[in-house]
């Protein structure tokens, strides 16, 4: 099998299946993973960068595309007209980044990667997270029903990248950008207000349902309801 190009935006649904995915895939082929600037946020606060980085260790074209390293006319794209991928798969694909597919608009790394691989007639596989009924995971919450409890957060004082500091009138405030999942917080606070991989279940709108619909209009695109499937259909998985 010829490499693959994988993109992630800026989605929490389906991210940790796609990591794993990734790390099954590369096992069979090379894989580029294009990441959007919201994708590379997600990945931080998810605890997965350095994750995905260590598994995509491989012989070219094998590696990590940040959109925040290139420039606006996003050149490392552009591989899909020098016949390096055999297939082009997004996910998670928010909806914004769907939004921008279905109206032809490519205006970020992966929208440009995906319009510009549907001009050359290579096969797209896009899997959004706005379809179907999924469970999903937030990565840190704080519970303010319980932090109420004391005067002064002692969590706040633990963490070493700001990610909690204290606020006059909140006691403290959470900045997920900043979160390294290092869960030394959950460990000191007395009331356990913090909490991790906590589990939601999203339902998806009939307005965003109409609009991930028009995937199904374009000629060589393919609309997945998993990553898994998505490497079924590459016939790895």
């Amino acid at each position: 099998m010829k490499p693959i190009a994988w993109g992630i935006t800026g989605a929490g649904a389906y991210l940790y299946e796609s990591v794993e995915s990734i790390k099954t895939l590369i096992k069979a082929t090379q894989v580029t993973v294009y990441v959007s600037r919201a994708g590379a946020e997600l990945l931080r606060t998810y605890g997965l960068l350095d994750e995905l980085l260590n598994s995509v260790k491989n012989d070219y074209p094998s590696g990590i595309v940040f959109e925040h390293d290139e420039p606006s006319s996003y050149p490392l794209a552009m591989r899909v007209y020098r016949g390096v991928y055999e297939a082009v798969i997004v996910s998670p694909a928010s909806l914004n980044t769907v939004s921008k597919i279905v109206h032809g608009i490519a205006d970020n790394l992966v929208s440009n990667l995906v319009i510009h691989a549907l001009k050359n007639n290579i096969r797209v596989f896009i899997v959004p997270v706005d379809l179907f009924e999924i469970k999903s995971r937030i990565p840190v919450v704080l519970d303010r029903s319980k932090c109420i409890l004391c005067r002064e957060c002692i969590a706040s004082t633990v963490c070493s990248t700001g990610a909690l500091t204290k606020d006059s009138f909140l006691k403290v405030k959470l900045n997920l950008a900043k979160c390294n999942m290092c869960r030394l917080c959950r460990s000191v606070c007395p009331w356990r207000a913090i909490e991790y991989d906590v589990e939601i279940v999203v339902k998806p709108h009939t307005y965003y349902s109409r609009i991930v619909s028009k995937l199904y209009e374009i000629d060589g695109l393919t609309v997945a309801k998993s990553p898994i499937e998505v490497l079924k259909y590459l016939g790895v998985a």
